[in-house]
């Protein structure tokens, strides 16, 4: 299973969000993130993306992890998702060749209805402070969610 990350730029009620302009995801609002490299950490990877895709420059220090999710293509494991907040950043967040023009959003009301599935059973928890070890199953196509399991984050 490959190792990816998605990074959300946060303060004290709202998050980032941008559309996927390409590749997996595209359409959706999400925050920032992709497949980590050989030899990469997913930190060192959050940190690449959030230059890569949102052009802004985050210190491994404000990065928080908090949550590790597998998503699964019906039975088929797709990827282990480290998911991490970070709350300082240097630079503004921008469009970029894959990410759209990003927008502040109320974390305790974001637009689940331009997201993925999941986002809508995982996303509240960690707004609301809980870290988690999760699964996230999709039925075959990856269009809706089948069930979704968790447990605090360890």
């Amino acid at each position: 299973m490959k190792t990816t990350t998605i990074s959300f730029l946060v303060d004290d009620s709202r998050v980032v969000l941008a559309e996927k302009k390409r590749g997996f995801g595209q359409g959706f609002l999400n925050g920032y993130g992709g497949k980590a490299q050989e030899g990469e950490t997913p930190e060192d990877a959050a940190i690449r993306e959030l230059r890569e895709e949102a052009g802004v420059a985050a210190a491994p220090d404000a990065l928080e992890k908090v949550a590790v999710i597998d998503f699964f293509d019906g039975k088929q494991p797709v990827t282990e998702c480290h998911i991490f907040f970070a709350s300082a950043w240097d630079g503004e967040p921008r469009e970029t060749e894959e990410m759209a023009k990003p927008a502040w959003f109320d974390r305790a009301n974001p637009p689940f209805e331009r997201m993925w599935a999941a986002d809508r059973t995982w996303l509240p928890l960690v707004f609301n402070g809980q870290k988690i070890r999760a699964k996230a199953y999709y039925e075959q196509g990856m269009k809706k969610m089948d069930r979704f399991e968790h447990k605090p984050l360890s």
